[in-house]
């Protein structure tokens, strides 16, 4: 065997160079080189010799403790499920960052601004998020996918159905993920450099004296296709309907109070920077809803038949006795704590502070 370059005494604690513990700590006045013994008082005797383990740790000379070795570590346990991700992270992500300032189309599934991009502009919007359920999410899932399936079966035998692409807009169509969706407060706005600022200090201070508190809101208002005027596109959308503190949705004589109170701050702020307001009319309060699809087509017979025949259809995943239109209206609801104003890719939240209006509430 070769004799190791240097040998420790019987303080330094360390392992033979096999590994054993049975033969004893070996004696450094017998093992030490001439040439090597006028530096057995520097700094190598605190390092560990090359062959070492990790494991074994290197007693101060001079200190008898013998050979001791420390067993590794245990593996941290593996956890089975990961943390929640905050619902901040989905305001990272607000937008997908453009490079160009011209619209593409082909890459955003046809989708067209309503208003075109110059430089120095800011796109705008306010809205509430909505980030349903596992089991929500499940079940507009398999709706947005039930109807369309069913709209390419039924294109041959309805010829207004063909050419009909129904998009989801509870995923990304470019990264795997889930999306928050979202109650609009606001039309899209534009906003300039010079102005964006003062809008966001103008429109919370809007929001904080509108008086309103944290409310729950449902999906009792139904389910069917909207086009707007100026959009290319239709909606499927889940009409929203304030919940009174007894579990019973407003009447409807006053619907959405609180939305409505919203609204009105922001599009009174809106028009004072020249944008414009979005449901400016006596029945603004009924229209205020939550978008799962859209497609291109206008909404025709066959497309709003079809999506009757499905949302009503009681062979569920929850009941055989309750149809998906009754699920949405009567299990499904979500508490507003949040607004949030987005100007460009950032976000701001505003949180409704705990005391505002008092049920009911009349709107003007």
């Amino acid at each position: 065997m070769k004799r190791p370059l240097v040998d420790y005494d019987s303080g330094s604690g360390s392992e033979s160079e096999c590994g054993s513990s049975s033969d004893g700590p070996k004696s450094s006045s017998t093992n030490i080189p001439p040439q090597l013994k006028k530096r057995r008082n520097g700094d190598i005797g605190t390092r560990a010799p090359p062959s070492a383990p990790a494991s074994t740790p290197i007693a101060p000379l001079g200190r008898s403790s013998g050979t001791h070795t420390i067993p590794p570590k245990p593996a941290p346990k593996s956890t089975s499920s990961l943390p929640p991700i905050s619902d901040r992270f989905n305001d990272l992500y607000a937008s997908n960052t453009r490079t160009a300032v011209s619209d593409d189309p082909s890459l955003h599934q046809g989708r067209q601004r309503q208003v075109p991009h110059i430089p120095g502009n800011w796109p705008s919007h306010v809205y509430i998020d909505w980030d349903p359920s596992s089991g929500d999410r499940e079940l507009l899932s398999s709706l947005v996918d039930k109807l369309q399936t069913r709209v390419a079966a039924a294109a041959q035998r309805y010829p207004d159905l063909e050419g009909v692409k129904i998009s989801t807009a509870l995923r990304d169509p470019e990264l795997p993920v889930d999306k928050p969706l979202h109650i609009s407060l606001s039309a899209p706005l534009t906003l300039t450099s010079k102005n964006k600022d003062a809008f966001l200090d103008d429109v919370t201070r809007a929001l904080r004296s509108s008086g309103v508190s944290p409310f729950v809101v449902d999906f009792s208002g139904g389910v069917n296709w909207y086009r707007s005027e100026e959009s290319t596109r239709s909606f499927l959308v889940l009409r929203v309907r304030e919940v009174q503190n007894t579990g019973m949705t407003t009447a409807d004589s006053s619907p959405n109070p609180r939305l409505t109170t919203l609204l009105q701050r922001c599009n009174k702020t809106a028009k004072e920077y020249g944008q414009p307001p979005l449901y400016d009319s006596q029945d603004m309060g009924y229209r205020f809803h939550v978008t799962i699809a859209w497609t291109h087509a206008r909404p025709s017979e066959s497309l709003k038949q079809l999506t009757d025949s499905i949302f009503d259809d009681c062979k569920t995943m929850y009941s055989e006795n309750m149809s998906i239109r009754d699920k949405l209206c009567t299990g499904s609801s979500f508490r507003v704590e949040t607004v949030k104003v987005k100007i460009g890719n950032h976000v701001t939240r505003f949180e409704l502070p705990d005391k505002g209006l008092a049920l009911p509430v009349k709107t003007t």
